[in-house]
């Protein structure tokens, strides 16, 4: 899939190279992200990749990423509309959290779960972007792209039971550590489906910018974004 990915980067950006009758632009730029779009129910999915645990699962989703880009200006530099090719290095977590208790003959039993999933994948994306009063030094500019890549991390998830009969209570602690392969294994043999759906980081994203050229031909960006999540980003970018 890597290998894959890496060669249609190459050949799109060989593409644009050869052809390019306007400007080409390099960039790069750095992303903070929180309340991702979560793709699966946390408690109808997630509690099933562990053993220990099966009540609700709270999910809060946060995390950062970086990236560089090519982007083509057809209309060279006064053009409003271009295409970008980039490649992302993206760090997604999110914080775990549960607790329940069950009612037992002379007593009671308490779950309480905290954990946290540590995603680290990249990704390759395209997107469309149109600059608004692009002969303005400093212009707005709107944007809508998608992307794709390899999925992979790790799933954490401690849980303390305590039970309580009586006068006597007993505490037990469990910690799972599992692969995203290994947390996405139970949830199928549990639910007995196959969730392709979340084998791969599937990307839409629609941003709104604003680009500044600080020097010639050397430009700041800032933007709000759509991106599996509300992200916030700001970049450098250098045109020819």
């Amino acid at each position: 899939m890597k290998k894959l990915l890496l060669t249609i980067f190459f050949i799109v950006s060989l593409t644009l190279l050869s052809n390019a009758q306007g400007r080409l632009e390099i960039s790069a730029h750095y992303s903070s992200w929180g309340t991702g779009l979560v793709i699966v129910d946390p408690e109808g999915y997630i509690t099933d990749a562990f053993t220990a645990y099966d009540g609700s699962i709270k999910l809060d989703p946060h995390g950062h990423n970086y990236g560089f880009e090519l982007r083509f200006f057809p209309g060279g530099k006064q053009g409003s509309f271009s295409i970008g090719i980039s490649y992302e290095r993206n760090y997604f977590k999110a914080d775990l959290s549960g607790s329940y208790t069950e009612t037992i003959a002379g007593g009671t039993v308490t779950k309480t779960g905290n954990g946290k999933i540590d995603l680290t994948p990249h990704s390759f994306n395209m997107d469309f972007r149109w600059e608004i009063m692009p002969r303005s030094r400093v212009h707005p500019y709107i944007g809508i792209g998608f992307g794709a890549g390899p999925l992979n991390g790790d799933v954490t998830f401690t849980t303390v039971t305590k039970t309580q009969i009586g006068d006597s209570s007993t505490t037990k602690t469990e910690t799972e550590i599992l692969t995203l392969k290994e947390a996405i294994d139970n949830i199928e043999a549990k639910q007995d489906k196959d969730l392709y759906i979340i084998k791969f980081f599937p990307i839409i994203h629609m941003n709104l910018g604003l680009r500044a050229e600080i020097r010639d031909n050397i430009y700041l960006l800032g933007e709000v974004a759509l991106y599996d999540g509300f992200i916030l980003r700001g970049g450098l970018a250098y045109r020819f």
